[in-house]
């Protein structure tokens, strides 16, 4: 029931505005005119596919248009469905590659502190065994 009266409310409001643009205009009823006409020309339309009355103004042009257009849409869409699939396919990899080495060089640092620890650099070893693992830990434990 609302709906039916929100679109008079706004012709209403349109009519007022249209009046005060053009008071040349004087009449209410030629001000609602003018406004009807306009709004029953103006349509929004979203997503993909055209509205129902221009897939049949379409057919009238060409019967084989609409089947065309339908046909486009789905092409269109298997493209950005494959599109997406190379992207996630890519960034697992990249994901991956990254992982395999933070890993080595990982294995690297705490070979190199247990070597330094081994030939009596303790401190030294400790530290570079230290430094290593906080920044492994730090690159997986924060928030993306």
């Amino acid at each position: 029931m609302s709906s039916k009266k929100e679109p008079n409310h706004n012709n209403e409001q349109l009519t007022k505005k249209v009046l005060t643009a053009y008071p040349e205009l004087k009449s209410k009823g030629k001000a609602r005119n003018l406004v009807r006409m306009v709004s029953s020309q103006v349509s929004i339309k979203a997503g993909p596919y055209p509205s129902p009355e221009d897939y049949e103004h379409y057919h009238h042009i060409d019967p084989s248009l609409t089947d065309l257009m339908k046909q486009m849409v789905i092409n269109e869409q298997e493209h950005k469905h494959r599109m997406d699939e190379k992207f996630l396919e890519k960034d697992f990899r990249l994901r991956s590659k990254g992982q395999w080495f933070a890993f080595s060089i990982f294995v690297l640092v705490v070979g190199l502190g247990g070597f330094a620890i081994y030939s009596g650099f303790e401190w030294g070893g400790a530290i570079i065994t230290a430094l290593g693992v906080s920044g492994i830990m730090a690159q997986f434990l924060k928030k993306r």
